[in-house]
């Protein structure tokens, strides 16, 4: 079970540093992974974009501003792909909600049952 107050913790003093320190900590929370984590879960399809261009920006010791630019930008890609598949998911569930119905209208239809539609136009 995780410490949820340690990890707040941690976070708030993450949160006070400048992106460069950040950085460093990263690559040792990487080192500590490595040597003693467990397996970790993939990250999504973006996610990992996001961390391939990071890491390939950093092995050019690319300024902070400009990591910090390059990254903003793929947040904002993140909240797009992020919203388009909610939306995405949201037709898809309406359509099939709407195939249901149809369905069990057709079922009632053949066993007998009227059904009265009324169309407003």
């Amino acid at each position: 079970m995780s410490d949820a107050f340690l990890r707040r913790r941690v976070w708030r003093k993450l949160q006070a540093l400048p992106d460069e320190r950040l950085y460093q900590i990263l690559d040792y929370v990487e080192f500590l992974e490595e040597k003693y984590g467990e397996e970790t879960p993939e990250p999504d399809g973006i996610q990992r974009l996001a961390e391939g261009v990071q890491d390939k920006l950093r092995a050019r010791r690319a300024a902070p501003w400009a990591l910090k630019g390059v990254m903003g930008a793929l947040s904002v890609v993140d909240r797009a792909v992020g919203t388009a598949a909610k939306a995405a998911r949201g037709l898809a569930g309406g359509l099939g909600d709407m195939a249901k119905k149809e369905d069990k209208e057709e079922t009632s239809t053949e066993s007998g049952e009227r059904s009265t539609k009324i169309v407003v136009e």
